[in-house]
């Protein structure tokens, strides 16, 4: 008999979401940080590229501090990652105090204009929780551009969970009508912005890196004339979140269209690389970013 081995890593997930739910958050939080630790040390999956790629990013600190940073990286991902376990099992009011922003007002005001909303956001901190924390408290329709999943049980069983206060989920693949459709009724969108791109993908400076990085969401931006709130949820000392709300500038932009998309992405990683730069451990460094 053929083992199916997706549906055993799935048993195994759906084992684990079961005892965060029995802990509660709080102590889900603390698990988190310890098996981080134990993760770093006894199964370093990605540890060396982690490290490689904060050494390529921070070249002034010293060994000792890049060893520290992808330590507490490993600790903040494997908080995020048991959060996300737990949120189906989560109130909207609990998912409302987790996140403090004081950007709300602008929020509601995009939205207010019809023109759709782009929540530009990025890997970092606790990204999941920036739809459901918005939708709790401001009045629209939200929409998260996701991308499947290798183990499909686990995708669908993501999928339920990013439907917490109806927000919709767009597969990545047959995204662009979706996107665009959604954007043209007025709703809102979360597009993570820092998916590596292709070999051939426009370079962008990262950290002084040539970095590959889709500008889908600016070619978007571009072409609906909707608003652009880009968006960074950092986890604070207490392991609640405090979320960034800055609205993406579209003034005084080139007329050539290659060289204007260019420039909205720019300007959103320059905003990305300042949120990095300040709290580095909260970053998802354990990808190629710097691939080719």
């Amino acid at each position: 008999m053929k083992i199916d081995k997706n549906k055993i890593e799935f048993f195994l997930f759906s084992t684990v979401a079961r005892l965060l739910k029995r802990i509660g958050l709080e102590k889900t939080r603390r698990l988190g940080r310890l098996f981080g630790i134990f993760i770093y040390y006894f199964i370093p999956v990605r540890r060396s590229t982690a490290i490689s790629n904060l050494r390529r990013a921070f070249p002034q600190k010293q060994k000792s501090e890049i060893r520290s940073i992808a330590r507490k990286n490993y600790q903040s991902i494997t908080i995020t990652f048991f959060e996300l376990m737990l949120m189906p099992h989560l109130s909207l009011n609990v998912i409302k105090d987790q996140v403090e922003c004081d950007s709300l007002d602008l929020i509601k005001e995009k939205i207010e204009e019809g023109k759709g909303v782009i929540l530009l956001t990025a890997h970092f901190g606790n990204w999941e929780f920036i739809v459901s924390s918005v939708a709790a408290k401001v009045t629209g329709s939200y929409n998260v551009l996701v991308k499947p999943q290798r183990n499909p049980y686990i995708t669908d069983w993501l999928e339920k969970t990013r439907h917490i206060a109806n927000t919709k989920v767009i597969p990545l693949g047959v995204s662009v009508k979706s996107v665009y459709k959604a954007l043209n009724m007025g709703e809102v969108v979360l597009i993570a912005g820092d998916q590596r791109g292709h070999r051939d993908s426009v370079r962008f400076m990262f950290f002084n890196q040539p970095t590959a990085l889709y500008i889908g969401a600016a070619a978007i931006a571009d072409r609906t004339k909707c608003s652009v709130l880009m968006s960074i949820i950092e986890r604070q000392p207490d392991l609640k979140y405090k979320l960034h709300i800055r609205e993406l500038d579209f003034s005084n932009l080139p007329d050539n269209y290659d060289e204007r998309i260019y420039e909205l992405t720019k300007r959103y990683v320059s905003f990305l690389e300042i949120h990095v730069a300040n709290s580095p451990e909260q970053y998802f460094w354990m990808h190629k970013l710097w691939k080719y």
